[in-house]
This record gives C-alpha cells, sequence and structure tokens, in this order.
C-alpha cells in the first residue's frame, strides 16, 4: 500500500510539472464556489453533481449554510450548523456522545470533506467549525456520484482555502460552563504561485452535565498554481480530541416518564472518556486541458486512533426504580483509511443540446483495528436518588461479549454521470456506478478464533430532470438508489447464511419532487420537496433478542420547506419546516422486560430518536443607521417533535421549542459576538440515548471576539 500511495503521489506531481511545461492563458476550473447568502440558486455546490453546476439545475434537495449564517449564530460545532437545514436531527446512535451523529429524513447520513469522505462511517468525531467555510447537505442516497454510503442524505463540510492577499484573524471565545476557545487563522502567499493557510484551534471546556471537551487541532493548506491551467492543493489535518461521553442522559421510569430529577443529575460512569488523534492528508490536483475538458485527482489518507470507555447498556427504571442491566465498554481502534480518485469532466455539444459528461475511477482501502472488552457494572438502586456505585473498571467482571479484531475493504468504483441541457429551460441527469468490494473480518469474537471473507459487487444509479419555466424557477423530480457495506454488521451479514446470496448488502432508494423558486430579484427563495425514502437490509438488535437481525426495513415519506428572505436593508431571515412520517416496515418481534411486554411486533412504529415534525426561524437585523452603524441583534426559535427512545415506541421524548438570541458590533477590523442560547431557560430533551433522553443545555451565553490584520 506504501508503494500505491507513492506512485500516486509521484503520478500527481509529475502531472503537475508536466501541466507547468505548457502555456495556457485559459482560466482555471474551481469546484469550491464563493459563499453567498441563503436563497441563492445561482450558487455553485461541490455535492450533487461534483460539476461546476448551479443549485437550481440539480434535479435533488440541497441546502447551503453559508459563512455568514455560521458566523452570525456564532455556531461552533455541527449540532447548531444542522439547525439551519430542515429535515436533519441530531441522534445518539453510534456516536455515543464523543461523535456528531443524525439523520436525514429519518435516515442516517455520511460526511464529506470538500467532496471526498471523511473517513470511515465507523469512526466519527466532534466536529469543530475552525476552518469551516460553509456547508452543503444534499439529501437522499448519493452512491451513484459518492459510491458506497447511507441513505439519508451527505453533508459536505467545505474549508477555507488559501488566498494570495494576505490576511490573518485571531478570535477566542469565552462562556458558560467553564468555556474557553482560542483560533489564529492566518493566510498569504509564500511565493508568486505558492499561498498558504494555517488555522490553529483549541477549545476546552467542562461541559454542560460535566460533558468535557478538549480538542486541540493545527490545519495546515498549501496551494501551488502550476500556472493558470494547473493547480495542486496539499491540505493536512491535525486534530486531537477528549470528549466525555454520556450514554444515559435521564433515564425513563416504568410509568414510561423522564424521571423527574435536576437537569444536571448523572447517570453514567465518572470514569468514561474519548481520547482522539486524527491526522488526514488530501493531496488534489486540478487540470484545465481546455475550456472543455478538465481532470481531477485527488489522494485522500487517514488515520485515526481511538482509546474510549463509555457505557453501553442499560435499562430504564424497573417496577422498583432501579436502573438494571448496566455495563461499561473499554475500546480501543486503529483505523486507516486511504482513498484514491480521478475523473474527467468534459462539455460538448452546442446550445440547443448541451453534454456535461462526468467519468471517473476510484479506490478505498479501508482497516480498522478494534478491541473491545466489556464489564457488567452494579446497578442504580434508585433512580430519582442516585449514586453511581462505580469509581473504577478495577473489580467489575468481564462479561464474554469482547473481541480483537482486523477489519478491512478494498474496493474499486467506477461511475459516470451525464447532464444534459435542453436549451435553458430543460436538463436531464443520469448516472451509474459500479463497485467491488472485498471485505475481511479476521480476530477473536467472544474467545473464538475465525476468519470470515466476502466479495460484495453492486451497482447503483441516479436520475432526474429539471423544468425551468422562467430564470428565477425550476421544478425537478429525481430518483436514487444506494448500496452500503456496514463494517460493524458485515461480519454478522456473511456468517448469517450459508447461501449469502438471501442476505444482501444494505440498499435504499429515494423518489423526491421539489421546486426551487427566487422572487425579488433573489432577496426571497424557497425550496420545498416532496420526498419518500426506503432502506432495506440493514442488521438491527432488538431489546429482547440476542443476536442482530439482517431484516432493518424502514421508509420515510415527507414535506420540506427551505425559506431564506432579505426584504430589507440589513434584515435577512431563514426558515425551514420538515413534516415526514417515518416509519419500521420490519416484521421483527421485539420484548420489554421492565414493562411486560413480550413478542411485540415493530412494524409501523417509528425509528429511535426520529422526529416527525421540525421547524426553524432565524432572523438577524444590522441597524443601518449612520450612529449605530456596525450594531446588529438577531433572535431564532427552534420546534422539534416527540420522538421515541425504544424500537416498541414505549418511551417518548417530548417536544420542545427553545429561542435564542444574538448580539453583536462589527468593524473592518473587529468584531464581537454575544450568543444567548435558551432565552427561557426552557427543560428540554435533544434526542433519546439508550435508557433515557439526553438533556438540553440550559440558558448560557458566549462572547466570541474576532481581530482581523
Amino acid at each position: 500500500m506504501r508503494r500505491f500511495t507513492l506512485l500516486v503521489l509521484v503520478t500527481a506531481v509529475s502531472s503537475a510539472w508536466a501541466a507547468e511545461e505548457q502555456t495556457s492563458e485559459l482560466p482555471l476550473v474551481v469546484v469550491k464556489s464563493t459563499p453567498s447568502l441563503p436563497g441563492n440558486l445561482e450558487e455553485i455546490v461541490q455535492v450533487g453533481s461534483k460539476t461546476d453546476t448551479p443549485i437550481r439545475d440539480i434535479p435533488a434537495s440541497i441546502v447551503v449554510v453559508p459563512k455568514e449564517v455560521l458566523r452570525d449564530q456564532g455556531v461552533t460545532d455541527m449540532n447548531q450548523a444542522m439547525t439551519h437545514v430542515s429535515g436533519v436531527q441530531p441522534v445518539m446512535g453510534g456516536g455515543y456522545g464523543f461523535a456528531n451523529n443524525f439523520v436525514i429524513r429519518g435516515q442516517a447520513m455520511r460526511f464529506l470533506r470538500d467532496g471526498y469522505f471523511d473517513g470511515t462511517a465507523q469512526n466519527g468525531y466532534w466536529r469543530t467549525f475552525a476552518d469551516v467555510d460553509r456547508i452543503e447537505v444534499l439529501k437522499g442516497p448519493g452512491s451513484a456520484l459518492y459510491g458506497a454510503g447511507q441513505p439519508g442524505g451527505t453533508i459536505n463540510a467545505v474549508t477555507k482555502t488559501p488566498r494570495r492577499n494576505t490576511a490573518a484573524e485571531l478570535s477566542t471565545t469565552l462562556g458558560s460552563f467553564g468555556t474557553l476557545n482560542g483560533t489564529a487563522d492566518i493566510t498569504g502567499a509564500l511565493s508568486a504561485n505558492l499561498a498558504g493557510r494555517l488555522i490553529v484551534n483549541t477549545e476546552k471546556t467542562d461541559g454542560w452535565r460535566d460533558l468535557s471537551r478538549d480538542i486541540k487541532e493545527i490545519l495546515p493548506t498549501l496551494t501551488w498554481w502550476v500556472n493558470d491551467s494547473s493547480t495542486l492543493t496539499v491540505d493536512y489535518d491535525h486534530r486531537e480530541l477528549k470528549v466525555t461521553p454520556d450514554n444515559y442522559g435521564l433515564p425513563f421510569d416504568v410509568r414510561r416518564n423522564i424521571v423527574s430529577v435536576p437537569s444536571t443529575t448523572q447517570y453514567y460512569s465518572p470514569f468514561n472518556y474519548s481520547d482522539q488523534t486524527i491526522d488526514r492528508l488530501t493531496l488534489s490536483h486540478e487540470w484545465l486541458q481546455s475550456t472543455d475538458l478538465a481532470v481531477r485527482t485527488a489522494l485522500v489518507q487517514d488515520r485515526r486512533s481511538l482509546d474510549m470507555v463509555r457505557n453501553a447498556g442499560g435499562n430504564p427504571g424497573n417496577s422498583a426504580d432501579d436502573m438494571t442491566g448496566r455495563n461499561a465498554r473499554q475500546q480501543t481502534d486503529d483505523a486507516r483509511y486511504l482513498n484514491f480518485q480521478n475523473e474527467i469532466i468534459w462539455k460538448l455539444g452546442n446550445p440547443s443540446n448541451r453534454h456535461t459528461i462526468l467519468g471517473g475511477i476510484e479506490f478505498t482501502d479501508t482497516s480498522v483495528d478494534t478491541m473491545r472488552t466489556g464489564y457488567n457494572l452494579a446497578s442504580i438502586t434508585d433512580i430519582y436518588q442516585p449514586q453511581v456505585p462505580e469509581t473504577t473498571l478495577t473489580g467489575s467482571p468481564v462479561v464474554a461479549q469482547g473481541f480483537d479484531r482486523a477489519l478491512t475493504s478494498r474496493g474499486w468504483g467506477l461511475h459516470a454521470q451525464d447532464q444534459i441541457a435542453f436549451g435553458e429551460q430543460y436538463k436531464v441527469r443520469a448516472g451509474i456506478r459500479t463497485e467491488r468490494f472485498d471485505v475481511e473480518d479476521d480476530g477473536q469474537q467472544a474467545g473464538t478464533a475465525r476468519t470470515i471473507k466476502d466479495t460484495v459487487s453492486f451497482t447503483t444509479g441516479s436520475f432526474g430532470a429539471v423544468w425551468q419555466p422562467t430564470p428565477t424557477a425550476s421544478l425537478y423530480t429525481g430518483w436514487s438508489n444506494g448500496k452500503f457495506v456496514n463494517m460493524s454488521t458485515e461480519p454478522a451479514r456473511i456468517s448469517s447464511s450459508a447461501d449469502r446470496s438471501t442476505v444482501q448488502p444494505e440498499s435504499s432508494s429515494q423518489l423526491e419532487l421539489g421546486a426551487k423558486l427566487s422572487w425579488l430579484d433573489g432577496k426571497l427563495g424557497l425550496t420545498t420537496a416532496l420526498f419518500q425514502t426506503r432502506r432495506a437490509d440493514y442488521y438491527i438488535t432488538l431489546p429482547g433478542a440476542t443476536d442482530p437481525t439482517p431484516d432493518g426495513r424502514d421508509e420515510t415519506t415527507g414535506l420540506e420547506v427551505d425559506l431564506a428572505a432579505h426584504p430589507l436593508p440589513g434584515l435577512m431571515a431563514t426558515a425551514n419546516l420538515v413534516v415526514q412520517d417515518a416509519k419500521t416496515t420490519s416484521n421483527t418481534r421485539a420484548s420489554n422486560a421492565q414493562l411486560g411486554v413480550t413478542n411485540v411486533s415493530i412494524n409501523g412504529k417509528r425509528p429511535t430518536g426520529v422526529a416527525n415534525t421540525g421547524a426553524r426561524l432565524w432572523t438577524v437585523y444590522r441597524l443601518q443607521t449612520a450612529a449605530l452603524r456596525g450594531l446588529g441583534y438577531g433572535a431564532g426559535v427552534t420546534y422539534k417533535g416527540a420522538s421515541y427512545a425504544d424500537s416498541l415506541n414505549l418511551y417518548r421524548t417530548p417536544s420542545y421549542v427553545v429561542i435564542d438570541g444574538q448580539l453583536f458590533y462589527e468593524t473592518k477590523f473587529w468584531d464581537v459576538n454575544l450568543s444567548l442560547r435558551n432565552l427561557t431557560d426552557r427543560r428540554y430533551y435533544t434526542n433519546a440515548t439508550f435508557s433515557g433522553a439526553l438533556p438540553g443545555e440550559e440558558r448560557s451565553a458566549f462572547l466570541t471576539a474576532r481581530l482581523r490584520f
């Protein structure tokens, strides 16, 4: 693999030198676009097409959260950013509190970073915004473009790039829960054709409910303009993240209510921790061979280590108000991810029939060396006056659920896409991708040594059409499907049946009908979509069951609306709404010993953590009078409907409404921003956990000061 990596590096650099020998006055193709205000249908995005295509021409739902919104609201993490996108909800599943995790349209999703997968799906992390310029969200399966992926959609973080003009920004944030953050961002030319950017970020907080974070990041980037047609970029991320996870929140009691105790009450083990290190190197080369032909080559190498102790199980309160079934897991992961891509973009045709053809080849190599040991913990004997009995794992009995395994997946993919424009009013897009993966699980599972191997091949596609009756209106329909090889459950799939063809990899599909509209010379923008998303063949382990089942199936049907308005000078408003029906279509049965419920089908139940309604309104006003110019304020309201903490929908997490505020003063060289969260000090619960619900933050304040040079 090292030889392969070296070969790719040499090839990329050699092509750059070859391009340098050519003379060209052609403009450079730049896929990244300049951020703009929300609602701009002409904005060019990375997700959705992989070509320089404006949002209005893409037959899919895409929402952009630009840097202006991120800055105005004082966004510091992904959870805050996603409140601006309809249909995106935070969930615990798989993240265990140390990583961001969401569902889109009731389905699982994946992260991209500058258009490339951000590591493995199994090894997430807490994402900060020190180097993030804006966020792009593509809803629905994106396998035809990005390969095996999750059905809900894709969240792409577009990062800040080097600039030739020298600039620097220093910022610091002080706030509630002992929060202290400092960031330095410096960019400028290093020579006539070389520019760099260095971002250093540190964050330390005691955290709400003592869920602390200690984060250090060094993020350098270099861009070399080889000539007018060729660019070579090297991007490196080094992150050290220490985050305390909480899998319990506040538990439910036997009456199915969340226990009535102070929100700061803790049920998680006091020694819980996660210590993660990420080193990611991205080498990308863009070469415009002519005005109609461009080549992109990229190599991503990602290495992640994780050392973690977390609670992994626990029941809601029983008839004696005890919390039983508690356990903890000690886990270490060493994950390595390599991705190589080479793509060609070719434009041809005439004004009445124009083609933009994308073709590419991709290689991925993923390996995760993981070791886990489980420990039984004593019960909490009174959930209303909890005393967490353990202070250390020493002496806790070991349960036979541990493993020491090496998971590997190597795959090749070929993809093609054609975007056809018939004049100015009609656009059609069709894409196809074929992939092959060799997967292996080698090691010990529950004390038994075994090696499991398999080869998985599949083809995915997408099709969509756009009708633009006017330059400011786009009506579209689209279909897409997806496949996903889940390394966490693939061994179970392989070993579950002698005839492996009867148990397929995870699959998904989506049908969508939508409109993208702009009025008042771009001052009012509306995006709306009707959709149905389905997911099948995924593994689930249900209460009362000892083994996972491959009969995971669910579907979501719904309506989404995203609105952006700039009605008056200085005034900006964004709003979003989702109304959906998310339900499980599996006939698998589950039980609940605490409530005496046995062998009940989950068919028709809502997936855990998914709310069927949600909405967000955010407004910002910058005062326009000369004496008060630079002063502004903002206010926002967030609503999330009720959800369930279990597959049988016996434990309900209530709906909530939270009000936030903003006050800021801006000048050319400095600004201060006071972010006020949960102004009414509302008690609410953000999402479900294993056996309860996670309390949202109490009223809090964060003051950010920035200085620009």
